[in-house]
């Protein structure tokens, strides 16, 4: 448009005047507009991954319309401050119309090549339909739906099914809540499935909603947390940046609490055990050393065994069940009370961080021992990784017993935001230094 515009005879028979235009600032306008283009189809969620986006061009649409709006903001106001010269409004207004026509005959192309290799590509969906006649007329409504393979099912059979093989689950119809809790209970674990459920009756009430458009029907999206798509990606930015930073402020006290802790009592520095994550899956868990190493479960075999069961069965255990704790625990060190009260052993679980086998916020991870007691709702626990610390540590720390515990944190894990995150780090700190 800037080549386009050095013409005086844009239009047969008229001379028009050349402004003074730039053509550095010109390019770096162009740079800005571009740049905004992207950051309002973030926000808009034009640029959602793995999942079939509905009313495409009214959101395209709505996107080149913020930002028309915000590079006129940006070049009325502009003039004389960061633009010196003169941006011809020719050029904003024909260039924004060539690169609408552009980047939508671009998107088009995109979009066939996309269902094209979809449709080749190994991503399914399973059609689940319930016995309602009504069921069937939606599920030959959203066969054309989406560009991927479809498979279909009916609710009696869903139970011979592995679920979390396909791309999307869509439940048409009203079901039973148990048939429906259990599709949802294994789609929640797997990271590349995602369910949608098409019903004018039944729904479940423990989830989170997300409506979406498939073919002119409604259909809710059922997810476990509402932190999804980039948020998570954010978090994961957050949480590798926060604990370097936390790791590189805290190495000098690391290194004081590890000459201590030799000097306090024999054995290894670091506890390791094997904890339960996310999906099940087991992965090493680091502490410092809080205990005498021959009484230790994990290191001195069945001696430090039989000592454990005869604690949690003793009146010294101040919280029966699934995590029991015990009161004046004779295992622990000197040094290993305070480490415990201050919350320092802790610290180590900064480099599980680092190799993402944990988080910063989200609920603490259990040992297979304990994760064999859950109940079937509290396995949902297991639906993300494990944090250093949580929300149920904020709200009543070792006060609660597990079930009050778990209680809140898949309050949590449904409400979890970076927002919520950050304010559970800043009590962490306060309830440290309180001493609790």
């Amino acid at each position: 448009m800037y080549r386009v515009r050095l013409f005086t005879d844009l239009i047969p028979g008229i001379q028009l005047k050349i402004p003074v235009i730039n053509y550095q600032e010109n390019m770096a306008f162009g740079i800005i507009a571009a740049f905004a283009f992207v950051c309002i189809g973030i926000v808009k969620d034009l640029y959602e991954l793995h999942k079939p986006i509905q009313r495409y061009f009214q959101t395209f649409s709505k996107t080149r319309l913020y930002r028309i709006i915000v590079i006129t903001f940006i070049w009325y106001f502009g003039q004389g401050f960061v633009f010196f010269f003169w941006i011809s409004r020719f050029i904003i207004v024909l260039g924004a119309l060539v690169s609408f026509i552009t980047l939508f005959l671009f998107d088009q192309i995109r979009n066939y090549l996309e269902a094209k290799r979809h449709r080749d590509g190994n991503n399914k969906i399973l059609i689940v339909g319930s016995d309602a006649l009504e069921s069937y007329k939606a599920i030959e409504k959203i066969k054309s739906g989406f560009s991927f393979k479809t498979e279909f099912a009916s609710h009696n059979d869903i139970k011979d099914i592995d679920i979390t093989k396909y791309f999307i689950v869509v439940a048409v119809g009203s079901f039973e809540k148990e048939v429906l809790q259990w599709i949802f209970e294994r789609v929640r674990f797997s990271d590349n499935t995602r369910f949608y459920h098409i019903s004018e009756g039944f729904f479940l009430e423990d989830v989170v909603y997300s409506p979406e458009n498939i073919d002119n029907i409604i259909a809710l999206e059922y997810k476990h947390s509402r932190l999804d798509g980039r948020s998570i990606i954010l978090k994961k930015i957050f949480d590798l940046i926060s604990a370097a930073f936390l790791i590189i402020i805290t190495l000098p006290f690391m290194v004081l609490i590890a000459i201590f802790i030799k000097i306090d009592s024999r054995g290894p520095i670091l506890y390791r055990s094997k904890r339960v994550g996310k999906q099940g899956e087991l992965f090493s868990f680091f502490k410092f050393r809080t205990m005498y190493t021959h009484m230790s479960v994990g290191y001195w075999g069945e001696q430090a065994d039989a000592l454990y069961q005869k604690l949690i069965q003793s009146d010294a255990n101040v919280r029966p069940g699934v995590l029991p704790k015990i009161a004046d625990d004779p295992r622990v060190t000197r040094l290993g009370r305070f480490l415990r009260k201050t919350s320092l052993d802790e610290l180590p679980q900064l480099f599980c961080v680092l190799r993402w086998t944990m988080s910063l916020v989200w609920p603490r991870p259990h040992l297979p021992s304990e994760v064999k007691n859950y109940e079937l709702r509290q396995k949902r626990l297991l639906s993300i990784k494990p944090g250093i610390t949580w929300y149920a540590q904020v709200f009543g720390r070792d006060n609660l017993d597990f079930e009050e515990e778990a209680k809140l944190d898949l309050y949590y894990i449904q409400n979890r935001s970076l927002f919520l995150d950050a304010y559970i780090i800043l009590a962490t700190f306060w309830v440290v230094f309180k001493g609790k």
